[in-house]
């Protein structure tokens, strides 16, 4: 029988964001970034070798565009010696490019499913640096819980690792606004964003705010971590407006959504959003909130699809 590994990973929501790339080739990030692996949406991901003359991908039932899978297996068979072609058979189990961390558990879930294939050995640090390379957020979702990518300076010491592994009863409120694929792709927006006149004081404050999201997360402060996951999320969509060529991942309905969130925040809920490249929003709340939260929600916002995540764990073989 032909050899066929299957792997699962999930999205992770950067609490401190990753947004701009110090060297574009390596995916090697102009800040340090942390982030929560939720249980809700994940990636299904088969590999096997193929006789045929290209990398090929089946995308939830349907063949694929594989030149970007393609393009990351080349690299792992500079890294680990040659292989023969790989059918790549994956299900999303989140909406793609709409700012839900789709390829963060896409490729996280490949190069788990890649290094079965290739029997190499499970080190959670070296398949996190490789899964930088498909995607930049992809080295967080090895992890489950509370994962912090270092962003270093070389190939080598840019990598993510687990930060915090324990569910503190932190709830976050998806707003599915919109599955459409974005229309401004999360590298492109990066390179924009990176000419803002404030873009390297958002960099400095968002180093001070990774010290003190640590410590929001060890002493289980949701109240803190969604303040300061907030600010820094609007800051660096703040960037996108500011650049020399002004775009907006934020639609109508994103924005009545952060207003909506503001107030409940104002009548004593706890309620912080974090946007990431796209329209939907995720409101950060904890247990004890989040139906009472979702109940507000869905009475204001009888149009958009509400789902409640927790934590979720790291990268694992079905």
């Amino acid at each position: 029988m032909r050899k066929q590994v299957t792997a699962i990973a999930h999205t992770n929501i950067a609490l401190i964001k990753y947004w701009g790339k110090a060297d574009m080739r390596l995916n090697l990030p102009t800040t340090s970034s942390l982030s929560m692996t939720l249980d809700k949406f994940y990636t299904r991901t088969a590999v096997e070798f193929t006789e045929n003359i290209a990398d090929q991908l089946i995308l939830n039932g349907a063949s694929a565009d594989s030149s970007r899978i393609s393009k990351f297996l080349d690299i792992m068979r500079e890294k680990y010696g040659d292989f023969p072609k790989v059918l790549v058979t994956s299900a999303n189990h989140v909406p793609t490019a709409a700012g839900l961390a789709s390829s963060a558990s896409s490729f996280s879930a490949l190069t788990g499913a890649m290094f079965g294939l290739l029997d190499l050995p499970q080190n959670t640090q070296e398949m996190s640096r490789i899964a930088r390379r498909g995607s930049g957020s992809a080295s967080r979702s090895i992890f489950g819980n509370f994962a912090v990518w270092n962003k270093g300076d070389s190939d080598e010491n840019s990598y993510a690792e687990s930060f915090y592994d324990k569910d503190i009863n932190l709830s976050m409120l998806v707003a599915e606004i919109s599955s459409e694929q974005k229309k401004m792709s999360s590298t492109q927006g990066m390179q924009l964003a990176q000419k803002a006149p404030t873009y390297s004081t958002w960099v400095e404050k968002s180093d001070h705010q990774l010290k003190e999201m640590k410590t929001a997360i060890l002493q289980e402060d949701i109240e803190k971590i969604g303040l300061i996951a907030q600010d820094n999320a609007l800051g660096m969509h703040e960037q996108n407006r500011l650049c020399p060529a002004p775009f907006d991942y934020f639609t109508e309905q994103t924005r009545r959504v952060v207003d909506f969130a503001a107030r409940c925040y104002q009548s004593g809920l706890l309620a912080f959003v974090t946007i990431d490249a796209g329209p939907n929003v995720k409101i950060i709340t904890d247990r004890a909130t989040e139906k009472q939260l979702l109940a507000k929600f869905q009475a204001a916002f009888p149009e958009i699809s509400f789902e409640i995540a927790h934590a979720g764990e790291g990268l694992k073989y079905v």
